[in-house]
C-alpha cells in the first residue's frame, strides 16, 4: 500500500517504442561543439529547475517551470538535468540549477525529456481507482508538492522534484496537464510496499495532455 506521500515528480518510466531519453535544449536544439550558444530560460527569484519536474515555453522560447493548470499554460517536457560554464571558466553538469546559479553561468544546455509519448509516473495526493484511467489532472497546490518544489542534496547539483498531482482529477470535457495511462509502478511508501489501486496515495502512470507541441484532449 502506498500509505506516504512522498512525490517525486514526474518520473519517466518508458516509450511505447522502448526508447526514452532527454534531448538538449539550447533555444533552437542546434548545439555545435566550439560555438558560442546559451539556453534561454525565466526563472523568478529563488526558483530552481529540478529533476523529473514539468516544464514549459514562455512566449520567448524561453525555458520555464510549468503552470500548476492546464488552464494557464502548456508543458513542454520534463527537466532531467543541465550542464553549463561557471564564472571560472569550469564546465560543470548537474540535475538541478537555481537561477542564482544560471545567471552566473555562460554556455548552459538543459536537457528535457520532451517527446510527448513518454509515459510517467506521478503520485496523487490522494487516492486514485482503476476509474481513473483516462481521467486527467492538474499538479498540486500544497506546500511541499507544487511545481516549483524540490530539493538538493549536498552542493554537487543534486537536485529533484517533488511535484505531485491534485487528490481529484478535473471534470469530464475539462483540460488536464496529464493524463492518467495506468497504475504506477514505482516502489511504494513505506519501503518494500506495493502500489495499488486505491492506495492512499496511489502512483499512476501518465503522459502529458497538454503538450505544447500536440493538440490536447480533454479528459474523459
Amino acid at each position: 500500500m502506498s500509505t506516504t506521500f512522498k512525490p517525486f515528480g514526474l518520473k519517466p518510466v518508458y516509450h511505447p517504442s522502448g526508447l526514452d531519453r532527454a534531448v538538449p535544449f539550447v533555444g533552437t536544439n542546434t548545439f555545435v561543439t566550439g560555438t558560442t550558444f546559451t539556453a534561454p530560460y525565466s526563472l523568478s527569484a529563488g526558483e530552481t529547475f529540478y529533476q523529473y519536474q514539468p516544464v514549459s515555453l514562455t512566449a520567448s522560447g524561453q525555458l520555464t517551470i510549468a503552470n500548476q493548470t492546464a488552464a494557464s499554460g502548456t508543458v513542454y517536457g520534463v527537466f532531467d538535468g543541465v550542464e553549463y560554464t561557471t564564472a571560472e571558466g569550469r564546465r560543470t553538469v548537474g540535475k538541478s540549477a537555481s537561477k542564482a546559479t544560471l545567471d552566473a553561468a555562460t554556455q548552459i544546455v538543459f536537457w528535457i525529456f520532451a517527446d510527448p509519448a513518454i509515459v510517467y509516473e506521478a503520485q496523487v495526493n490522494g487516492s486514485a481507482s482503476t476509474g481513473s484511467i483516462g481521467r486527467q489532472y492538474n499538479f498540486d497546490t500544497t506546500t511541499g508538492s507544487r511545481v516549483t518544489d524540490g530539493y538538493t542534496i549536498g552542493t554537487g547539483g543534486a537536485g529533484f522534484s517533488t511535484t505531485a498531482l491534485l487528490a481529484t482529477p478535473v471534470a469530464t470535457t475539462v483540460q488536464g496537464q496529464v493524463r492518467v495511462v495506468g497504475l504506477g509502478r514505482e516502489v511504494a511508501y513505506p519501503t518494500g510496499e506495493l502500489n495499488a489501486w486505491g492506495d492512499t496515495f496511489t502512483i499512476v502512470q501518465v503522459q502529458i495532455a497538454n503538450n505544447t507541441f500536440v493538440a490536447p484532449k480533454v479528459s474523459i
